[in-house]
C-alpha cells in the first residue's frame, strides 16, 4: 500500500463517523428549536413571527409546528447564519 491512502475500512470508518456527526448535530438543533418553540408557546407567542411580529402562516405552522419565524423571516436568517 502507498503512503497517504487509507485501506478501505479506515476510509469507510471515517465516512460513517461524519455522516454519524454530522446527523447528531442536525439532531441538536432541532431539540434546541423544539425547546426554544415551547418556550415561545408557553409565554403565548406561539405563530407569530419573533422577528417581524407577522402571523406565520397556517401551512407553515402545519408543516413545520417548532417554526418562530415567517417564511421570508426564516430565509433572511439562515442566509446570514451560513456555516
Amino acid at each position: 500500500m502507498s503512503r497517504g491512502f487509507r485501506d478501505s475500512d479506515s476510509t469507510q470508518a471515517l465516512s460513517e463517523k461524519a455522516t454519524s456527526d454530522k446527523i447528531s448535530e442536525i439532531l441538536e438543533r432541532d431539540r434546541e428549536q423544539a425547546a426554544h418553540a415551547a418556550d415561545v408557546r408557553a409565554h403565548g407567542g406561539y405563530g407569530l413571527c419573533e422577528d417581524c411580529h407577522q402571523s406565520i402562516g397556517e401551512e407553515r405552522l402545519a408543516a413545520l409546528p417548532t417554526s418562530t419565524r415567517c417564511v421570508a423571516c426564516q430565509a433572511a436568517w439562515e442566509h446570514s447564519n451560513r456555516s
